[in-house]
């Protein structure tokens, strides 16, 4: 692999921290839950989102479902954490970043926490990192009644304890 020079070096972690503040943006705007415009903003117009409801190609069918998702009421909490990312250069102005997260919600009623996996491919564009692609992957989801003392089943279900 041969050695980047020093402004390559700098310009890619540069790159690398201004994707974590992206990231971070991107998980205290979703979770205002009323602010679809501010989170829209963050999508290339060619966008892909992939997500346990589907593929959602391009900003207007990302639309349609974060619309969907938001008016429906059933989550009224949301927050999400973002951990162990890890953020490769692909190109300048183009980068993959992957992590885990947490999500804690107030949902249909109960409360939950999911964790999964974010899969992205981030852009640079006019000066403003956004998703060309956005994938949010949940592994498991339960409520703090049922927990995860016993672990998950394949496809996310909490074992039952005995």
């Amino acid at each position: 692999m041969p050695q980047l020079d020093v402004e390559t070096r700098l310009a890619n972690l540069e790159a690398k921290e201004e994707i974590r503040e992206f990231i971070a943006s991107y998980t205290a705007v979703v979770d205002r839950i009323d602010a679809l415009d501010d989170l829209l903003a963050l999508f290339t117009e060619d966008a892909v989102m992939r997500n346990p409801a589907g593929v959602h190609d391009g900003k207007a069918a990302i639309t349609e479902y974060f619309t969907k998702f938001f008016s429906s009421g059933a989550t009224n909490f949301s927050r999400h954490h973002a951990t162990n990312q890890v953020i490769t250069i692909l190109e300048p102005g183009i980068a993959r970043h992957e992590s885990y997260f947490m999500a804690f919600l107030g949902r249909e009623g109960d409360s939950k926490i999911a964790f999964g996996r974010y899969k992205d491919i981030v852009v640079k564009q006019d000066g403003v990192w956004r998703f060309r692609e956005k994938g949010n992957d949940i592994v498991a989801m339960t409520s703090l009644k049922d927990g995860w003392a016993a672990g998950f089943l394949p496809g996310g279900l909490p074992v039952k304890a005995a």
